[in-house]
Parts: C-alpha cells; structure tokens; sequence
C-alpha cells in the first residue's frame, strides 16, 4: 500500500475513534445520570445518603477520566435539565472542576441558578460562588439567592464554626465591586422575600455608603424595615469606643492599611484584636481617609474563616466610627 494511502488510511481511524470516544463518554454519562440523579438530599437516610455518595463518586469518576468530553457533555446537560435541580448542581460542581479555561463558567452559573439551596450543603455553594466572584464573574443574583433561602448557614469545617447567611454572604459581596453590591442588595431589600430584605439591609448597611445609608433611613422611616432588622442596624451603627487611648501614629496606620489583612514578614496579623491600632485608626484618621481603609476591608475576606471575619468586621467598624465622627 502507497505510504499516502496508508497515512490517510491511519488519520481516519484515529479521527473515528476520537469521535466514538466521545460519543461513548457523553453516552456513558448519560447512562449514569438516568440511574443515579433524580433525587433530593433531604429525602435520604444515612444508609441511602452512603449509598448514593458511591454513585455519585462513580459519575465524577466517569466524567474525570475523560475531561474535555465530560465538559463538553455536562455543558449541554445542565443547559437542558429542566427538572432535577440537585442535578444541576453537582453537575455544575463537576464541571467547574473540569474547567481549566474559563470556557464553561456561564454553564457553571447556570447551573447554580437552576439548583434549589435548601437541599444543599452550602459550603459548596459558597466556595463556588466566591471563585466565580474571584474569575470576574457575575454572581449577583447567586448571591441574592443565597441571602434569600429561609435558614441558610455554611459550616466551615477546618474552623469548628457555622456561619449565619449574613456572615456567609459578606464573602460573596466583599467580592463584587461595590456600585454592584449596592444594586444588587437594593433589588433584595425593594423586590425579595422577607429573609432577603433584613439579610439584604444588614449587609447594606455594614457596607456604609452614604447612599446605602440614605436608603435604609428613607426605608426605616417609611417602617418598611422589621424592627428587628432596624435594632441589627442601630446596634451597627454605634462608634467604637476609647478612641482617645490610641498611640499609633498616622503614617504607621497607614502601613498596616497597606499590609491587611496581614504580612507574616513584619508580624502583621491585622487590625482585628489589635486594640490600641483599632483606636489610633479611629483617632488619627478623617473622611479623607476611607477610601483607604476602603481598599483594606475589599483585601480582608481572602478565604473562608472567622479570621476573615473578624477583619471585615473591624475594618466595617472603623470605616463607621470616622463617619460619624468627622463626617460622611
């Protein structure tokens, strides 16, 4: 046989056996989805929960052996699932995995939109939602779901702590930028449940914006705001006190708004516990200043801890005691 002949003869079985294969990954995912999916979370037993999680391990398996098939495939599966919203999100936590390219994080969003939250461990969720956040993504109305579901709490295991649906949710919005944030926390409060309004106006609220604070005033007024949600905010709103106490001096502060969250080479672990930096800050600095410690509180929820917390708390203290005190 002519060595042409034989190298097209050569390409054409490699090309038909590229296209089976995928054909038979897609298929085979197919297969297990109809056997294993179909199911809700909450219906499950210990034993059938054990059960199940074997067979989930075996379709992520499946799809992991073959990746850009499997990416492929669970694309077009989550974009057409219409029913089974637990699907759709372990599809979606598969396929963000898969993804070395960015190509598939609209199908990734999507199925997040499509899953149903009570039904789900939302540290997943969370994590999802913050790496979108992270790759420049759209995660607004994920995040307004999320402040919307009656209930909501992440356990963060390696911190022995679980954490309300206000406290989850501020590493979400802490990643958005903030005329974002504000839009989409203003669309909770005016359009969402009522879980979503005082969740929405806590976070609003801790965001201090001069024009966050003029909703929330016009609102409380109008008593279109929970009691409850308006004591949360009044309490907020307190400055800190014993800020006469502070010895740290401007251009030291100013270091440290540099250095936050931390920086382990000059044992800098941030304002949070640090009393006497806490005060300086709310001492020394003015309203000329809150852009700067502005910019510390976007760098202070990196990850997901109380540590994390602590800081954007710290900095949200701050960032309200200067506005009361020297103005907004």
């Amino acid at each position: 046989m002519p060595t042409k002949n034989l190298f097209v003869l050569i390409f054409f079985f490699c090309f038909a056996s590229a296209v089976l294969h995928a054909e038979t990954t897609c298929q085979q995912l197919i297969r297990l989805k109809q056997t294993i999916y179909g199911f809700k979370p909450s219906e499950l037993n210990d034993s059938l929960k054990n059960l199940k999680s074997a067979e989930l391990d075996e379709f992520w398996s499946a799809a992991k052996a073959h990746p850009a098939d499997a990416a492929l495939c669970l694309k077009s599966l989550i974009e057409n699932e219409e029913k089974d919203q637990y699907f759709c999100f372990d599809a979606a936590s598969l396929l963000v995995r898969l993804d070395t390219t960015d190509r598939y994080l609209p199908s990734v969003i999507a199925g997040l939109k499509k899953c149903n939250l009570r039904d789900l461990q939302l540290v997943s969720y969370l994590e999802i939602c913050c790496y979108l956040a992270f790759r420049g993504k759209d995660i607004g109305e994920l995040a307004e779901n999320f402040i919307s579901t009656p209930g909501a709490s992440v356990y963060l295991e390696q911190h022995v702590i679980t954490l309300d649906a206000i406290d989850a949710s501020i590493f979400m919005f802490n990643l958005m930028d903030e005329a974002v944030a504000e839009r989409v926390l203003t669309s909770a409060i005016l359009h969402g449940n009522s879980i979503a309004r005082h969740n929405a106006s806590v976070l609003l609220n801790l965001m201090a914006t001069d024009s966050g604070d003029r909703l929330i005033d016009s609102l409380s007024d109008q008593k279109f705001l929970a009691d409850s949600t308006k004591r949360l905010i009044k309490e907020e709103r307190k400055s800190l006190k014993n800020k006469s106490a502070g010895t740290i001096s401007r251009s030291k502060i100013m270091e440290s708004l540099d250095d936050a969250p931390y920086n382990m080479e000059k044992e800098f672990f941030g304002f949070a516990g640090n009393d006497n930096l806490i005060a300086s800050a709310c001492k020394v600095l003015s309203k000329n200043d809150l852009d700067k410690v502005r910019e510390a509180r976007k760098k202070s929820t990196p990850g997901l801890s109380d540590e994390a917390l602590h800081e954007y708390y710290t900095l949200s203290s701050i960032i309200r005691t200067i506005r009361n005190e020297n103005g907004k």
